[in-house]
């Protein structure tokens, strides 16, 4: 399965909004404007800056599949345009790490690593996901208490013994359902997105904003599948620990049939 092409069927808004486009000029420099409609509880939404950073690897090593994603958000972005800066720092016969930075005006926005690999036949195992969202008939639609556009961008369901209220004392985890609005295959750059695409965990714990500020986010990305029609991507995430004023989300991607997709780990404040 590769994760370097955008499948043609993963259509829509989605495509359309982290479409780069080539700076005439400057190698390894894209730009695109951040709408609306991909903002959320502060600034544009951090899973769609992710996507966008691996929308602009792929353009330099098309032939490569992003495996791993880390990014630091060093500010809100906001709507309007946004300047794209990739550097292949190494390029090796399997492998291509990349450093990226996202600035509007003249400040970055968010930075972040890729790392790239060719297509590769190694030791392989892969252990089924044992916490799973309650069965997906039970799962109930979520509605955030104020309006934020990006959850009008995916098809979300929530684990109805998972979803947040006003915070003090829920255990700290939140497992539901995803797909796109649009088309069936999953490339790594929707699959970045999605792994923050849910209510974060710690919201179970402390009310809004506190729990839901990045800090970092990673992402790695095991393979891509194709949904069927009526198929969902599950999803569980985690906070153990918040030490210090920041707290550590776990979340895993998987099959119906717990076969891992992508693993996240996403840094929040809770200061």
């Amino acid at each position: 399965m590769d994760l370097a092409t955008p499948s043609p069927t993963l259509a829509g808004g989605f495509v359309h909004a982290t479409t780069l486009h080539a700076d005439p000029v400057v190698p390894g420099r894209f730009h695109l404007d951040y709408e609306h409609d991909w903002t959320s509880l502060r600034g544009v939404h951090g899973g769609f800056q992710a996507a966008v950073a691996v929308r602009a690897a792929e353009s330099v090593e098309p032939d490569l599949a992003v495996r791993t994603l880390g990014v630091s958000f060093l500010r809100a972005g906001v709507v309007g345009p946004a300047v794209v800066d990739l550097d292949v720092v190494r390029r090796t016969r399997t492998f291509a790490t990349a450093l990226i930075t996202i600035r509007q005006g003249d400040r970055p926005v968010l930075t972040a690593r890729t790392t790239a690999v060719t297509a590769t036949v190694g030791h392989e195992w892969t252990t089924p996901v044992t916490d799973r969202p309650a069965p997906f008939p039970s799962a109930v639609a979520f509605t955030p208490p104020m309006h934020l556009p990006n959850f009008g961008q995916v098809r979300l369901r929530l684990d109805p013994d998972t979803v947040p209220g006003e915070g003090g004392g829920g255990e700290p985890r939140i497992a539901g359902y995803v797909r796109p609005l649009d088309g069936n295959d999953l490339d790594a750059a929707w699959l970045a997105a999605a792994g923050d695409w849910f209510p974060p965990s710690a919201f179970r714990r402390v009310p809004p904003p506190i729990g839901g500020i990045s800090v970092d986010y990673t992402v790695h990305l095991h393979r891509t599948i194709t949904l069927a029609d009526d198929e969902w991507l599950g999803a569980v995430f985690t906070t153990a620990n918040s030490v210090g004023g920041l707290a550590l989300e776990h979340g895993t991607l998987s099959t119906h049939d717990g076969v891992v997709v992508a693993e996240t780990f996403h840094t929040r404040w809770t200061g």
